[in-house]
């Protein structure tokens, strides 16, 4: 047994100690019990009574904490005290009676240690229930701006905005490209596709020297006309732009020339500045060429 217990095997009650000890002192300790509590109950169990001295023997603990534990003991309920002359002798209460002790100080334990965090969570709402009500008033001049630099996501976010949109996108289209590779393609051609096939409408403008440049643009553009997309030539455009229902704007910035193929797009949800890129577009779009 462990703590150098002196008896090795014990029936109580039908059970082996030194087989199942463990399990009952978890049980024990389960309940709100120490150790220490739980081996001198076993103990009190194998005989009608016993002094500190021999429990203290029995389950080697120390003088001192023999008393202390017998005391709690006694408290709680699961053991008995009585004096014959000098002497002081214990006896483990019956389990039932110990048990439902036990369980009712848990229990009650418990029920106060609830309320007392119920208390706590009520006043952690009502003190900072305003502060967060009062934060959320403050607006952020950015939140309508978001920055993304990664192509990855710039695909995804873009391939969200087609998906959302209602009515019309509008595109200044030249290089970089986010997609700069077949399954990018493929995703923005069925996009695109699927909110022409919802009525609505997509014009495209593009510089003449990214179709020579770029041999699979011109295809891909023939193949967007057939879907119903409306193209456009013209020799320069001022910047890489989309416009999605005259509310949102994304411009696809270049950045530095030794990273020319990266791609730092500015989301900008606001209509005013939407509106006014709208005209922009509405201005070129009037002087550009048809795409044949």
């Amino acid at each position: 047994m462990k703590e150098g217990w002196n008896f090795v095997i014990i029936c109580m009650g039908g059970f082996d100690v030194n087989d199942d000890c463990t399990k009952h002192i978890q049980n024990f300790i389960d309940l709100g019990l120490t150790e220490r509590e739980a081996k001198v109950y076993l103990t009190l169990l194998t005989m009608k009574n016993f002094t500190p001295s021999e429990l203290q023997n029995r389950v080697n603990i120390t003088r001192t904490k023999i008393y202390e534990v017998l005391q709690k003991m006694v408290d709680r309920g699961i053991c008995t005290e009585k004096t014959v002359g000098k002497k002081k002798y214990y006896e483990a209460v019956e389990p039932s009676v110990a048990f439902e002790r036990v369980f009712e100080t848990y229990s009650r334990e418990c029920r106060e240690l609830i309320e007392k965090k119920i208390g706590i969570v009520r006043s952690l709402i009502e003190e900072l229930s305003p502060v967060y009500n009062e934060c959320k008033e403050i607006e952020n001049p950015l939140d309508f701006i978001e920055v993304i630099k990664d192509k990855k996501q710039n695909q995804k976010k873009y391939l969200m905005l087609i998906q959302e949109s209602k009515t019309e996108i509008l595109t200044f289209n030249k290089g970089p490209y986010v997609c700069d590779n077949p399954a990018r393609l493929s995703e923005q051609k069925q996009e695109e596709t699927a909110f022409l096939s919802r009525g609505g409408i997509c014009r495209n403008i593009y510089e003449k020297d990214e179709l020579r440049i770029h041999e699979w643009l011109s295809d891909y553009i023939k193949i967007q006309k057939d879907s119903g997309q409306q193209a456009k030539v013209v020799d320069s455009l001022p910047i890489k732009m989309v416009v999605f229902d005259s509310s949102k704007v994304v411009f696809p910035l270049q950045q530095s020339i030794d990273k020319i193929n990266k791609i730092t797009s500015v989301y900008i949800q606001h209509r005013e500045l939407a509106e006014a890129s709208k005209m922009l577009f509405e201005d070129i779009w009037e002087k550009a060429e048809t795409f044949r």
